[in-house]
């Protein structure tokens, strides 16, 4: 994502116009545009004060993330015969993305070597516990492929900073721990995230089930398409909707649990 796009989208998830930005950074509106419309990038002192006003690293700002051609070296498989909760141990990873697989096999893949993972797969009948362990405190990227007709609920515990899922139909995927970035294409179902204490960012190309947050002091920004019909559900102590534009009648949902925190509707 360029930094123009991050700017817009930080400044409509705080429910700013361009003049009001501007107003909090001391420039000219006409600054604000130039940036948003990728003309030229802001100084670092004004990079400082929009890191600043929107809890955001420079780092984070300005660093473009380009697809690569990744190359897998090292996978594992198991086929298993039919439905399964999937209870999913990951270390600290840079990327994961969770595929369908249309046969009946569970594969997992990863950019590193056998020398730098340790993958087990512990098949309980009605359980698949999957177990990533790195050797050396990597980053890389793993895809991992489920059947999708096999597929009753999934459980995620990791550390990661880029999760997605595409082209997938769930009964229920449950996240637990640190994530920054959550990217749903074309998948529907119900999605928890137990985040706890760090912001994260959801992109929807399509609202297509619920989404449940679970964070503690902390910011969710959640991304869909302008027009999407949901209804909230706000509980804990201390939380609020921001830019949301709830339908009692809708049949998605979008629930903020927790204390002391925001989730951010921003409409694309």
């Amino acid at each position: 994502m360029l930094f123009s796009e991050k700017l817009k989208m930080l400044r409509k998830g705080s429910n700013l116009t361009q003049e009001e930005l501007a107003d909090k950074l001391n420039v000219s509106r006409q600054a604000i545009t130039k940036w948003e419309s990728n003309e030229g990038l802001p100084d670092i002192e004004n990079l400082k004060q929009i890191s600043l006003l929107f809890n955001v690293s420079i780092d984070e700002l300005i660093k473009e993330e380009k697809e690569v051609k990744k190359e897998f070296n090292y996978f594992k498989e198991i086929e298993i015969d039919h439905t399964k909760n999937f209870d999913i141990n990951i270390t600290s990873i840079y990327e994961l993305n969770i595929l369908p697989n249309n046969k009946e096999t569970v594969r997992v893949e990863i950019t590193g070597s056998e020398e730098d993972y340790n993958i087990i797969f512990d098949d309980k009948y009605d359980n698949l516990d999957i177990d990533i362990k790195s050797k050396n405190n990597l980053e890389n990227t793993i895809n991992l492929y489920l059947p999708e007709k096999y597929i009753d609920e999934i459980e995620l515990k990791s550390k990661i900073k880029y999760l997605n899922i595409s082209n997938l139909s769930l009964n229920k995927l449950e996240y637990d721990g640190d994530l920054k970035y959550l990217n749903i294409k074309k998948s529907n179902g119900f999605i928890v995230l137990n985040t706890t204490r760090s912001d994260v960012e959801v992109d929807y190309d399509e609202l297509n089930g619920s989404l449940e947050v679970n964070i503690i002091n902390s910011v969710a920004r959640v991304t869909i398409p302008s027009n999407t019909s949901y209804n909230t559900i706000l509980k804990g102590i201390k939380n609020e909707f921001v830019n949301a534009k709830p339908n009692e009648n809708a049949v998605n949902t979008i629930e903020l649990n927790g204390l002391n925190s925001k989730l951010i509707i921003i409409e694309k």
